[in-house]
């Protein structure tokens, strides 16, 4: 730090007030630019003195419930865009004249969400989350901003690929972000409160019911669905620049002793470290040699398939039952609440049973029966077809804070957990490229587009059976083994500092 050296020194007395190597730096150096990485010196006293902190239950809540300033930030405002897309003068403006330009303009929007989403997750450790989140956030808010006076086909194009480049890294960053915030079992309820496709559907559909009849000389009322979309993300982001804290031990509004106890939370369920570890392209290496990996991969990818095109496709699916373009907006809205109780609820019951596997099966299954009834019934009975729009939209998205919670549960260590998460939402999007195509069938209701979305969630249900069997196969191995050490060899691993790799006997997996 400067031209100053600290030499960080055990008290004499024990350290149970968990201050003593905080106290003992001086004020936190300024960083020197932008992107420069955060100072480690203060990230190891923070744990040196989590090591030695003593603290009650209610401290530990305390510090917690302090923590939500942490999941505030990200509960920005986002519209649907196939909210745009059931109005006429919105389709005139881009040259959407049929649905295969349509989808295209959907698929176009993971090109460069997929290419940078692992990058994403090494920069943000780098330089913060604030300052990566602050990047993020501004980019997409301009470019959002921008469809207000674009026009064409092409320009609607270039856009969507911008949006996506904005976009990437935020989902997968910010579950990267909050497993450095909370236990392993805390996960999966912080995640469907900081970001569901529910809540923001459900808003950005009432809006959208209320200003696509906004005219004015300048602005049409598509126009100011981008607008009103555009501007709140745009002061989120200066808001998360100087309010969000990177990690615990930067966190203004904990106090030193509560950023030891902040710490020592994570040090005994999951060790997560700001610093170190390996490199982005070790830790790449293994992800891809991990099996878990790819069938975590397999289960996002295979809803995801649903999530993509749902989003989108919802007002158009409800216009197509027979309700005009503005009665559409409104009725995207019940689905929307409806779901976003069942994401919390699948989220929270998750949480308190330290359960995975079983939870996302259940919430494959309510959305396969969805898909089922409206392959089936959409062109028999418009009540069945827009019940089942509410178990589509409640089984999709309630499976994204269940999977991507019991995947960050299972790699350790940080550098690893950051691109393994990254990676299962980078690869499952390529999937995503494709699938707004399976909504092909405009003629026939979508119905072969609901089928294979049907067949699609099966196979999620099949291999999230399959990975709960295999993780619990691996804790009763790892158990095994280490029933064979002897009290020496146990001891010597305990001793090891760091993190426990998840392929240490000692890791237990979540299922």
């Amino acid at each position: 730090m400067d031209d100053k050296e600290i030499v960080l020194t055990e008290d004499q007395s024990p350290n149970r007030e968990g201050t003593a190597h905080q106290a003992a730096l001086g004020p936190k150096p300024k960083r020197k630019y932008f992107f420069s990485p955060l100072d480690s010196t203060y990230a190891d006293a923070v744990n040196l003195d989590a090591e030695t902190v003593e603290f009650t239950p209610e401290e530990d809540y305390a510090v917690k419930r302090k923590n939500r300033q942490s999941c505030v930030a990200f509960g920005y405002l986002q519209l649907r865009f196939g909210n745009a897309h059931v109005l006429d003068e919105f389709n005139e403006n881009f040259g959407i004249t049929n649905n295969d330009k349509w989808t295209l303009a959907l698929s176009i929007f993971y090109v460069g969400y997929c290419l940078l989403e692992m990058p994403a997750n090494v920069f943000q450790r780098y330089i913060g989350a604030n300052r990566f989140f602050f990047l993020s956030l501004t980019w997409w808010g301009i470019a959002s901003l921008s469809f207000v006076y674009a026009k064409g086909y092409g320009g609607l194009l270039a856009l969507r690929v911008l949006l996506g480049i904005g976009e990437a890294g935020y989902y997968a960053g910010m579950i990267y972000y909050l497993s450095f915030w909370y236990r392993r079992h805390e996960l999966a309820m912080r995640i469907s409160l900081c970001m569901t496709g529910t809540f923001p559907g459900a808003i950005g559909g009432l809006l959208a019911f209320g200003l696509v009849r906004a005219k004015t000389s300048l602005l049409t009322g598509w126009q100011f669905l981008f607008l009103i979309e555009a501007i709140p993300t745009l002061i989120m982001a200066s808001c998360i620049l100087f309010f969000l804290p990177s990690f615990p031990f930067s966190a203004t509004f904990l106090t030193p002793r509560e950023r030891a106890i902040a710490q020592a939370r994570l040090n005994r369920d999951h060790r997560p470290t700001s610093h170190g570890g390996a490199t982005g392209w070790e830790s790449f290496k293994l992800v891809i040699t991990d099996i878990n990996s790819w069938l975590f991969m397999i289960v996002y990818a295979s809803f995801n398939v649903g999530v993509a095109t749902v989003s989108y496709f919802l007002p158009t699916l409800i216009k197509d039952l027979g309700f005009s373009s503005i009665n559409a907006q409104g009725m995207t809205v019940a689905p929307y609440i409806v779901g976003w109780f069942m994401v919390f609820l699948q989220a929270w019951n998750s949480d308190r049973t330290k359960e995975r596997g079983y939870h996302v099966m259940a919430s494959t299954a309510i959305s396969f029966i969805g898909y089922v009834i409206l392959a089936t019934s959409v062109q028999k009975s418009v009540g069945a077809a827009y019940f089942a729009l509410f178990l589509v939209v409640g089984g999709n998205f309630s499976l994204f804070p269940l999977v991507m919670s019991w995947a960050a549960n299972a790699f350790s260590p940080t550098s690893k957990r950051g691109v393994g998460t990254a990676f299962i939402v980078s690869i499952s999007n390529t999937v995503s490229i494709a699938s707004p195509q399976i909504y092909f069938d405009s003629e026939d209701n979508f119905r072969k587009g609901h089928a294979i979305s049907a067949a699609c969630l099966f196979v999620s249900f099949l291999t999230a059976f399959a990975l709960r069997t295999r993780l619990a196969w691996l804790n009763k191995r790892n158990a095994k083994k280490l029933q064979e050490l002897s009290a020496e060899e146990k001891d010597k691993k305990d001793e090891t500092p760091g993190e426990i790799p998840d392929s240490d006997y000692r890791y237990v997996f979540m299922t």
